[in-house]
Formats: structure tokens, sequence, C-alpha cells
């Protein structure tokens, strides 16, 4: 059973650099979690390791576990000096971008400039640029355009859904690489005792008949209501649903966040439905053999088309158009795809089990 992304020396008769970028928020427990995927995918491919991590804080390096030795630069200000250890690079380099969402607004116009200039200059020194699993969010011209023809002349580039795929053109479609962060055996199903939810606190609170169903649905079940924390903007809205569905309120509060992300798996561990608008944190209970839902008014297609990547379909409600017995019947009927879960989950694993492999093939044939 795999754990994650190995990280096996690639050797090379040439001095070689790579470079990751690894921004994102410390707060925010799934974006740790790809970041550090893609982290894992780049380790050990050359003798220097070149990480751009934004505005992002040390505990965000230390949750990463990025290693001893990795220059770090931070701030858009060392964004020019990014590009010149690119430009400088021995050749061969390797670029690994980050994994998940991809914004292409209007306002991200100049980044895809640098992205593609980026990539240009790697192909240009005979490197490899690899882009892991990634999600195309609010997309527009020329973003969209300039992503596709960058996206074009990489020798790897995935994505996390059909829709994504069929914006640049077409592509390779595989599970988000937060798939890849160990499927987990868990408690046995006849000893897993609770339902687990955790919402997004930028929307609004669930109204009275969403709160009737899951309370409803944890009695038929016998199961103990907790409401747990894997962003930190989230945590009032978990306090605040512990009250109104008489469960139990898991704070995040001063814990650190290798800490909580250990803590919260253990209670996905013992979860057997994990209700959440945060794609993440679907992932993280379905890898821990919990069934995922996505029970919420006007749900975006981010999580279904995520899912339905892995041959997980189904697992969405939209609570606007159900009423409370509606919702506890969907929610009865979910908790019986336990199994399919377990196989949708280890297949998933192997598909980005293989994706290393053939991105560390890429890298070596490219230094041969």
């Amino acid at each position: 059973m795999s754990t994650g992304y190995t990280s096996a020396r690639i050797n090379s008769r040439y001095p070689t650099r790579t470079f990751v970028s690894l921004t994102g928020p410390a707060g925010n427990i799934g974006d740790a979690l790809i970041r550090r995927g893609t982290l894992d995918l780049a380790l050990g491919t050359s003798d220097a390791f070149v990480a751009y991590a934004g505005d992002a804080p040390d505990v965000w390096l230390r949750q990463l576990r990025v290693p001893t030795g990795t220059r770090v630069l931070r701030s858009k200000r060392s964004v020019p000096k990014w590009l010149w250890l690119i430009a400088t690079a021995p050749s061969r380099p390797v670029l690994v971008f980050e994994a998940g969402e991809v914004p292409l607004d209007r306002g991200n116009v100049l980044r895809e400039l640098v992205f593609l200039a980026e990539t240009l200059i790697v192909r240009l020194k005979r490197g490899v640029v690899v882009r892991p699993p990634r999600g195309i969010r609010a997309p527009t011209s020329p973003a969209a355009w300039l992503h596709a023809r960058a996206a074009g002349m990489s020798q790897i580039a995935l994505w996390r859904d059909e829709a994504s795929a069929a914006i640049v053109g077409g592509g390779r479609v595989v599970p988000d690489i937060g798939f890849a962060a160990g499927v987990r055996e868990g408690q046995a199903w006849d000893q897993r005792g609770e339902l687990v939810v955790s919402l997004r606190g930028t929307r609004p609170h669930p109204n009275d008949t969403w709160l009737q169903a899951v309370r409803a649905t944890a009695a038929t079940e016998g199961l103990r209501i907790r409401t747990v924390v894997q962003v930190r903007e989230d945590e009032e809205r978990a306090r605040e649903l512990a009250a109104a569905l008489g469960g139990e309120f898991e704070p995040w509060g001063d814990r650190d966040p290798l800490e909580q992300e250990a803590l919260l798996r253990e209670r996905y561990d013992g979860a057997r439905l994990v209700i959440s608008d945060r794609m993440h944190v679907l992932v993280l209970a379905a890898l821990s053999g919990a069934v995922p839902v996505e029970l919420v008014p006007h749900p975006t297609r981010k999580i279904t088309e995520a899912f339905a990547t892995t041959g997980l379909h189904g697992i969405t409600l939209d609570a606007s158009t159900s009423d409370a017995d509606g919702m506890q019947q969907f929610l009865q009927t979910q908790r019986g795809r336990q199994a399919e879960v377990r196989e949708r989950m280890r297949d998933a694993d192997r598909r980005l089990t293989e994706v290393e492999a053939e991105v560390r093939a890429t890298i070596a044939a490219a230094r041969a």
C-alpha cells in the first residue's frame, strides 16, 4: 500500500537544479497536503533544490517538511531572483509547478506570462517541466490561452477533472494529488461511532431543515456528531454547528499544524460519514475509509468533478432542492458505500504512484 510519493534519487552526470513552487496559506491543511505532495514528487531529482514559498511563514515550511539545505525564496520581490536562477541554472533543470487550483481570471494575465516564460526557459535548457494534477477556476482570455500554451510545452501536464482539461484543449486527467496522502485502514466499520462535520465559515449557516436531517441521521445510525476544523477560518462555524447539532466541537486552537493534521486523520479513521464542502476534508476522510458527503445549498462542481476522476460518483446533494426527509434518505444511502469508497481510494493511490514513476522516468531520460 502506497503512503504517498517517494523521493528516490535521480542520478545525473551533470550538475542539476530543481525548482518547485510551494505557496499557500499556513492555516489550510488541505493546501499543505497538496503542496507536500508536490514537494515529495520533486525531492531527490537534483543536486540543488530551490523552492518559492511566496509570503508563507516558517511554520508552513515545517508543515510541508521542506528539507534542510533547500534554498527558499519568499515574497513577490524574490520573483526576479527566481527567474534569474532558472535562467542561469545548469542544463537540464527541473521545474515543478504546485498542484491545486489555478485561477485564470483577468487579474492573472501577468502571472501566466511569467509562468510561460519559466516554461520556455526550462525547455530551451533541455530540462523537464512538470505540472501536477490541477484544476482551472474562472478561465478568461488571454490568461487561459497563455496557460494552455505553457501546459502544451510541458512534458507532463495533468488535470484533476475533465472540465479543466477541456479548457486547455484536452490532456490527461488523473486524481488530485491529495489522494496520494496514503490510504489508511482506520477503525473497523462496526466500531466507527461518529458523524463528522466540517463546513466553510464563509458560506451562510445551514438552515433548520439541514440541521434536522443531520441530527436525525446521527440518531438513526447511533452516531455521535463531532465538528472539526481543517481550515482555521472555519473554526467559529464549527463551534456554531456543534451547538446547533448537539455535537462535540473540537477546536484547532494553539495546536501545531502537523499535530492538527494527525488528529484530524484519527477523527476520520473513526467516522462513518464526513459531511463537508471542503474538498480536501472529504479527500482525507475517504482515504481513512469514511464515506465522504457534500451536502450544502448550491454546491459548486469542484468536489463532484474531482471525485468523479477517482470513479466515485453521486456524493453531492444540493440541500436547496431537498427537504429534511430527502436529505436524511440521501445520507443513509451514502453510508452503505464504504466498500466502494475503499476500492476507489486504492485505485487512485495506484494511479498516482504510476504518475510518480512516469515523472521520474521522464527526468532520468532527459539527463541520460
